[in-house]
């Protein structure tokens, strides 16, 4: 029989994949594990994109000042008070103030907030118009920013946080803006319910809390519980193309930076598709990356965003 160099090649490869193959599964049976095929999920489920064209919308910055709220003086001065803001802050008149972290070794972007506003913001204006009247939730909402943009752009808003002293933050902000159509309360995101806000709102924010709790399946329900039309999710996200949820112990050590400590989980991208799928959402689509002026996490692939319609 005469076999082509070609094909002779291609049989040594397999013979040395299949060789391989069979060395790898009996190790691994060794210490008790087995290789299975696994049908991977599609990256993006058919029949549930959300067709869109982009406004052009950008976040009011600096922040307006209310004539009548608290001097220069004041504001450093309760600014001074805590010695950790996740968020800068910049107000009319040149007065600003940065994003401070406990560790000095933290790598700080202050540009960071601008550029997930452009993410995921034009997207959502898109389908949902403008927020004027618009009833707006904003989940473990920190120091108030996302609310304080909102309520700008006309949205009747409230916003809940577990932390006492991120609320105080968000009131000294409302209070040196002036906006009158935002409420800021102390809630865990558990005790989050219709009865406790009094309805359902027509837009439901869930920026960078997922990936705190340890059930991202119910958060997920409970979040869109809360919406009429849309929601903004979005997470930190595990790397991996199966849909996978990553177990991650999340350290109390500053309680500020997050509201659950212990085991946490750090979803991927298709596990939050196949979980809002099991939910029930109507249609869905991960937001797509348009520029690399972007956090470098969402170039990493290691935080997304999704627009979410809820029925």
């Amino acid at each position: 029989m005469v076999v082509c160099a070609a094909t002779d090649s291609k049989l040594k490869h397999s013979a040395q994949r299949l060789c391989m193959r069979h060395v790898i599964q009996n190790a691994l049976h060794h210490f008790g594990y087995e290789i299975h095929r696994t049908q991977l999920l599609p990256k993006k489920l058919p029949n549930r994109g959300i067709p869109i064209e982009l406004p052009s919308v950008s976040p009011i910055w600096p922040l307006p000042r209310h004539p009548g709220g608290p001097s220069d003086d004041q504001i450093r001065e309760e600014f001074a008070k805590y010695d950790f803001w996740h968020y800068s802050y910049a107000f009319d008149g040149g007065l600003s103030f940065p994003i401070r972290y406990e560790n000095p070794r933290a790598v700080i972007n202050p540009q960071r907030a601008r550029q997930r506003f452009m993410h995921f913001f034009p997207y959502l204006m898109a389908v949902g118009g403008s927020l004027r009247g618009k009833r707006v939730l904003d989940i473990a909402c920190n120091s108030g920013f996302w609310s304080i943009q909102c309520a700008l752009l006309g949205a009747e808003v409230v916003g809940f946080d577990g932390r006492p002293e991120l609320i105080q933050q968000a009131e000294l902000i409302k209070s040196i803006v002036g906006v009158r159509n935002v409420e800021f309360k102390v809630m865990d995101f558990w005790e989050m319910s219709s009865q406790s806000f009094g309805g359902t709102f027509d837009i439901v924010l869930n920026l960078g809390i997922l990936y705190h709790l340890t059930n991202p399946l119910e958060a997920l329900r409970l979040t869109i519980s809360m919406a009429r039309k849309y929601v903004v999710l979005d997470t930190e996200v595990y790397p991996s193309r199966q849909p996978v949820l990553k177990l991650v112990w999340e350290e109390s050590t500053d309680f500020r930076t997050a509201t659950s400590s212990g085991i946490v989980t750090n979803p991927s991208k298709s596990s939050i598709d196949l979980m809002l799928r099991h939910i029930g959402a109507h249609r869905w689509f991960e937001i797509p990356l348009r520029t690399t002026d972007m956090p470098r996490d969402y170039l990493d692939n290691k935080r997304a965003s999704w627009l979410i319609e809820a029925a």
